[in-house]
């Protein structure tokens, strides 16, 4: 998924931001977070959107990019870790497994 963005910023486009919400909004239900979380939550999605997209378009070889994108999801993952309690972190990660697991099925159809 590609975002568009301000070269000579790093500011998120105001469609990354609207993602990033819409997200955010998605985990508030999912996981019940609270104003703060939620805050921190959607600068975090920002965030790493923003990393994955320079990854994604630089010009480093596919292997290169496939480990530098694990690096960052293991990253997120202990960030959201900081942000959420334990139980809402279970699920967040079976949440997004599952999601995982759902991207594979269809790609293999």
């Amino acid at each position: 998924m590609g975002y568009s963005q301000t070269m000579t910023q790093n500011e998120p486009s105001p469609e990354l931001e609207e993602v990033a919400k819409e997200k955010t909004d998605m985990w508030i239900e999912e996981l019940s977070l609270s104003g703060k979380q939620a805050a921190l939550m959607e600068k975090k999605i920002v965030e790493f959107a923003l990393k994955r997209e320079k990854i994604i378009q630089s010009k480093m070889r596919e292997e290169a990019k496939t480990e530098r994108l694990k690096a960052l999801q293991e990253l997120e993952y202990k960030d959201m870790r900081d942000i959420l309690t334990q139980p809402q972190f279970d699920r967040y990660i079976a949440l997004k497994q599952e999601k995982i697991n759902q991207q594979s099925q269809n790609k293999q159809k």
